[in-house]
């Protein structure tokens, strides 16, 4: 399928036919497409800016799968065509490098008595034409246990690291983050928090015997089921979005997840949770997202596509890049510069998803003395 859309709600960053080529680039990527609309060559200033908005939004690799689709009249000039080149080489060994360092983590947990799940990163890179060629982040572990009994954990055994809500950092590898989830995520609101946390305890031990073998390996890894990233993907793109900001990295995750498919019983049983956790207009917004720049078939959307919300998510994810870092609309790094990011953050972004939006504001409170508690317990060995 070809979505053919006019400039009247293309985001207001850089030049319209510029990201409108940017888009039908990254459709050629996955397969959404088959040609480009543009017959002549673009000129390199052109090309120049599209491979920075690929480099913003950390979707180089798939931009590259898509220029090499291109007929050879419609090709970069060659300094731009060989510095992609370059990136997606760079991009194939670090994938190549973390799926090797995802068995290592694995093995690490195995012998302190845990299963665990890979959750996001190397486990989404499976549902793309290329896995090798999405861009890599750090590496997302979920045990199979208790929340509870993994935050003493991971205070026991990293106990100079600070954890968040959901995870902590473990220091076990020199040049990969790897993340100890006690939770896969979490919500805003208490109320659809504790069915999140209900939905992940329903899936857990599904996800943890959901065997792969990543792209270079021998040994298998547990990864995410379909089920499950049908419905964490889309509440990961969301805590994002009100937390920092989210870019069309995470936005293409789901698309991929999505078009794999589902039957209309398991469409109906993701709407559900989905709809338990307050999250269909949000949804309705990203299915608009997901038609308009990657063009997703009707097929796969899980419910209509919301246009006006769709809008203000699309400015929001090309405003701020991969996770809000190139969002140049707030810039102090000090507290008082976040407080005014998130409060500017809350009136552009409310409407999206007005409970989670509100409820933002009191959880950052709330964590503040939970974390606290946990840490003084750790302190006292209680």
């Amino acid at each position: 399928m070809e979505v053919k859309n006019g400039n009247s709600d293309i985001p207001s960053v850089g030049d319209n036919e510029g990201i409108d080529v940017f888009y039908e680039l990254l459709q050629l990527g996955i397969g959404t497409r088959m040609s480009l609309e543009r017959k002549m060559p673009l000129p390199e200033s052109m090309w120049t800016d599209i491979m920075g908005m690929a480099r913003k939004q950390a979707v180089v690799g798939i931009l590259m799968d898509g220029i090499m689709k291109l007929p050879a009249c419609l090709m970069p000039p060659s300094a731009v065509r060989q510095r992609g080149i370059q990136l997606l080489l760079k991009i194939e060994a670090m994938n190549r490098r973390l799926n090797r360092e995802t068995v290592m983590v694995d093995e690490y947990l195995r012998k302190d008595g845990y299963e665990c799940t890979i959750l996001k990163g190397q486990g989404l890179a499976r549902y793309y034409v290329n896995p090798l060629h999405r861009m890599p982040g750090d590496i997302d572990v979920w045990p199979d246990a208790e929340p509870d009994e993994l935050r003493e954990y991971g205070s026991r055994k990293f106990p100079e690291k600070e954890w968040t809500m959901h995870h902590t950092h473990m220091p076990i590898l020199e040049d990969t983050d790897v993340e100890l989830h006690f939770q896969p995520s979490y919500m805003n609101c208490p109320i659809t928090n504790r069915r999140l946390l209900d939905f992940c305890r329903m899936h857990r031990n599904r996800c943890a015997s959901n065997k792969v073998m990543l792209e270079g390996n021998v040994k298998t890894v547990a990864v995410a089921t379909d089920a499950f990233n049908r419905v964490y993907v889309l509440q990961h793109i969301m805590r994002h979005l009100f937390g920092g900001g989210i870019g069309l990295r995470q936005m293409m995750d789901y698309c991929m997840v999505l078009r794999k498919g589902m039957t209309e019983v398991e469409k109906k049983e993701t709407l559900d949770v989905i709809d338990r956790l307050n999250m269909r207009n949000f949804a309705g917004a990203v299915m608009y997202v997901l038609q308009r720049v990657f063009a997703m078939e009707d097929i796969f959307l899980l419910c209509a596509p919301d246009r006006r919300k769709g809008i203000l998510l699309l400015r929001e994810i090309m405003e701020g890049g991969n996770f809000g870092f190139y969002d140049k609309r707030e810039t102090a790094r000090n507290l008082p510069g976040k407080v005014k990011k998130r409060v500017r953050n809350f009136f552009r972004t409310v409407s999206l998803a007005p409970a989670e939006a509100v409820w933002n504001f009191f959880f950052v409170i709330v964590f503040f003395f939970k974390r606290r508690w946990y840490r003084y317990k750790s302190v006292l060995g209680l």
